[in-house]
């Protein structure tokens, strides 16, 4: 073999050595960069994963935002209203929902109970007339460190915001506290356009030589719709707190009753002498109840007496 032939032969050689070795090397890099993607890869299905892990985090506490709902009773304006996770919240029961206000600074919390309502259409079920009795200077039953006039006006900005809650408009004869007349009252109620119902919250008591007594009752006059509202809402309301059903009875006297044109009734929420009762009637979450029971009545009373929904 020439000189020059042993020479192309060497130079082939270191060539092929070169080229094996750069195809070496592309394969070594080619294996690193797939290790570093792997890598990459395995570190963003971890933070996918705890990303998903957050957001169900956030959809237990954050069961379901709901789209803003205007409640001007409770908060005066629009707010963007969660629902929150009440599980450890106490005082609350079992499917009563609790919502808190998140669009402002301090979160205020409000208790709207909403969610199952929120597609009721404001006012769509009618007028109903809110009486609280007494008033100013007439304070009606007091008993164990409770006054009626003041209780009557707790419960009843109570029922006024679960019926607006539940769709209904409401009137009411003594929105503060201020003496209204019997005949003024009934006046305001009849000068009212086609009212489902007029509901006037009064406080009962015993004279200590009477004995002892509670629970609920309805007073009423004898016109159609009137036994049947005072019915119903007895039945309601004492299924709800689980207060003693008293009945419906009837007076010709009473003036709210007599003198109405539409079915109205005077619901006794318990007595202010009975010591234990009158501690959960001056208990706004009791008050609530009633409120609830109230509007529980009224709402199965509208479907039996006026049909439909």
């Amino acid at each position: 073999m020439s000189p020059r032939a042993t020479y192309n032969n060497v130079l082939y050689e270191q060539n092929d050595r070169d080229r094996r070795k750069q195809a070496f090397i592309r394969k070594r890099k080619r294996k690193r960069a797939l290790v570093i993607l792997s890598f990459f890869a395995v570190v963003l299905i971890l933070l996918l994963i705890i990303i998903l892990l957050l957001i169900n985090f956030i959809k237990k506490k954050y069961a379901e935002h709901v789209e803003a709902i205007t409640y001007k009773d409770y908060v005066g304006e629009y707010h963007d209203v969660w629902l929150v996770d009440n599980s450890s919240r106490p005082g609350l029961g079992s499917g009563e929902a609790f919502f808190e206000i998140v669009d402002t600074g301090d979160k205020t919390e409000v208790d709207l109970k909403a969610l199952k309502y929120k597609d009721i259409i404001p006012g769509s079920k009618g007028l109903v007339i809110v009486d609280a009795g007494h008033g100013g200077y007439d304070g009606g039953a007091d008993g164990n460190g409770v006054l009626e006039k003041t209780v009557n006006l707790e419960i009843s900005y109570k029922l006024k915001e679960e019926l607006i809650l539940r769709g209904y408009t409401v009137k009411m004869t003594r929105p503060d506290d201020e003496f209204v007349g019997l005949t003024q009252r009934a006046s305001i109620a009849n000068a009212q356009d086609d009212p489902v119902c007029l509901i006037s919250i009064h406080q009962n008591s015993l004279e200590a030589s009477e004995g002892a007594a509670s629970g609920m009752e309805a007073w009423t006059y004898r016109r159609e719709g009137c036994e049947e509202l005072g019915n119903t809402i007895l039945e309601a309301a004492c299924k709800k707190t689980g207060a003693k059903n008293r009945g419906t009875h009837f007076r010709t006297n009473l003036v709210v009753t007599s003198r109405t044109t539409m079915p109205a009734i005077i619901f006794e929420c318990g007595y202010v002498t009975d010591a234990t009762e009158a501690a959960k009637l001056a208990d706004p979450a009791y008050q609530e109840k009633i409120a609830e029971g109230i509007v529980d009545g009224i709402d199965e009373f509208k479907i039996s007496y006026y049909g439909g929904e």
